[in-house]
C-alpha cells in the first residue's frame, strides 16, 4: 500500500472541497508515493508526537491540526515549525492534516463527540448548503437507464444514504438538424418529433464536470441538451456540529458529570440554568459558539462546544444550557475513529499496515 492510498481514502470521507476558506489542510510533507507499512494519529504534531513516530518507524503521520496554517517563509530550525519539518523531512515522513473538512464529514469531529457522550439518532446540527446541483438531461426512454447508470457511478443521485435517485418525467422533445448533422433519431434538415424523458439527478457541485463528460459519453445524441441548476437544498453528508439524543432524560447536574467523565475533561464551564432534565443534545467539537443559535433553533436542552467567551455566556441567558468542555478534550475523541476507519480499509484490501495512535497528550492547556 501506497500513502496516495490512504490520502484517496480518507478525502472520499472528508472531501477537500469541504474544507473553510483560509484553512490548509492535505498532504503538508512529504510524498504521497511513498510505500506505507504504518501511520501513527494525532490531534497536534508537536516534537514529542515526530519522537514518537521516529521510534515506531512510521512513513505517515495523519493530525487533525495543521502543522502549516498560513505560507512561511522559510524552512529553518530558527522556529518550531521550521524544526519540526526538518526532523519529518529526515526521517522520510509524511504528514497529512484533516482539520475543517473533518468538522464537516459524517462520522468526523462532533459525530465523534456525540457518541463519546452516547446521543442516539445523531445528525447534522447544521448541514452544510449551496454543495449542490441538479443536473437535467433529455434522453431517449430507451437509453435512458444507461445514463442513469453512468452519471450514479460519476457521482450523481446520492441524497443521504441513498444512491442512484433520480426522477423521470415523459416528454416530447423537437429538433431540426443541419445538412451537415447525422442525428441518432430522424433525418437532417427535417423538423423531427421523439418521445424522451427527462431525467433529473442531484450532485455535489464539484462533481459536475466528470458527471457530465460521463453523460455525454453514453448519450446517444451528436448534441446533448443538458441543464444545470445550483439547489439551496442543505446536504445531508456534510455540515457542522450535530444532535442527538439521549436514550433516557437525565438531570443536568447527572449529565455534567458524564460530559467531563466521557471526555476525561479537568474543567467544564457552564451557565446556571434551573436545574432540568437533559435529553436532547448539540455538540460541535472545538470553537463552535456560532453554532448556538442553530442549538437552540433545533429546541436543544444543552450545547456543548468550546472557546465560548464570558459575554456569549451572559447573552444566552435561560435559552440553553452551553457547556464548555475544553478545545482538545472535545475534539480527541475523533482519534479513535480515524484509527477504525483505516483499519477496516486496510482490512478490506488485505493490507497489514500498523495503525498507532499517538500516546503523547498534545493539550498545550494546563489547569491547577
Amino acid at each position: 500500500m501506497y500513502i496516495s492510498n490512504i490520502i484517496d481514502f480518507l478525502e472520499s470521507w472528508a472531501p477537500s472541497w469541504t474544507i473553510w476558506e483560509n484553512d490548509n489542510c492535505g498532504l503538508q510533507v512529504g510524498d504521497a508515493k511513498s510505500k506505507l507499512t504504518s501511520l501513527l494519529i494525532t490531534l497536534d504534531v508537536t516534537n514529542e508526537v515526530v519522537n514518537e513516530a521516529i521510534k515506531k518507524k512510521v512513513q505517515l503521520i495523519i493530525s487533525h491540526h495543521p502543522l502549516i496554517f498560513r505560507p512561511i517563509p522559510n524552512v529553518t530550525t530558527e522556529s518550531e515549525t521550521g524544526k519540526i519539518i526538518l526532523q519529518l523531512a529526515k526521517n522520510n515522513i509524511s504528514l497529512y492534516t484533516m482539520h475543517t473538512n473533518l468538522d464537516a464529514a459524517k462520522d468526523g469531529v462532533s459525530f465523534a463527540l456525540a457518541r463519546a457522550l452516547d446521543l442516539k439518532d445523531i445528525k447534522f446540527l447544521s448541514p452544510l448548503k449551496n454543495l449542490l446541483a441538479k443536473i437535467v438531461v433529455y434522453v431517449p426512454e430507451d437509453h435512458s437507464e444507461k445514463v442513469i447508470k453512468a452519471m450514479a457511478n460519476a457521482g450523481a443521485g446520492i441524497i443521504g444514504e441513498y444512491s442512484f435517485c433520480s426522477y423521470r418525467t415523459k416528454g416530447t422533445g423537437t429538433f431540426k438538424g443541419s445538412a451537415s448533422t447525422n442525428p441518432f433519431l430522424g433525418k437532417a434538415e427535417r423538423l423531427e418529433s421523439v418521445e424522451e424523458v427527462r431525467l433529473e439527478m442531484v450532485a455535489e457541485r464539484s462533481k459536475i464536470a466528470g458527471i457530465i463528460s460521463e453523460m455525454k459519453r453514453v448519450h446517444p445524441y451528436e448534441e446533448v441538451a443538458y441543464d444545470i441548476y445550483n439547489v439551496e437544498t442543505p446536504h445531508s453528508n456534510y455540515g457542522m456540529g450535530a444532535i442527538g439524543v439521549l436514550s433516557k432524560p437525565q438531570k443536568l447536574h447527572q449529565f455534567l458529570l458524564k460530559v467531563k467523565r466521557s471526555l476525561s475533561s479537568r474543567l467544564i464551564k457552564y451557565n446556571r440554568v434551573s436545574e432540568k432534565l437533559v435529553q436532547k443534545v448539540a455538540v460541535c467539537g472545538g470553537s463552535g459558539s456560532t453554532l448556538i443559535n442553530d442549538a437552540i433553533k433545533a429546541n436543544a436542552d444543552v450545547f456543548i462546544t468550546a472557546d465560548i467567551k464570558y459575554h456569549t455566556f451572559q447573552m444566552v441567558g435561560n435559552k440553553i444550557v452551553l457547556v464548555d468542555a475544553g478545545h482538545w478534550e472535545t475534539e480527541n475523541v475523533v482519534i479513535k475513529w480515524i484509527s477504525k476507519k483505516i483499519k477496516d480499509y486496510a482490512k478490506i484490501h488485505g493490507s497489514n499496515i500498523n495503525v498507532f495512535i499517538s500516546k503523547q497528550s498534545t493539550n498545550p492547556v494546563f489547569i491547577t
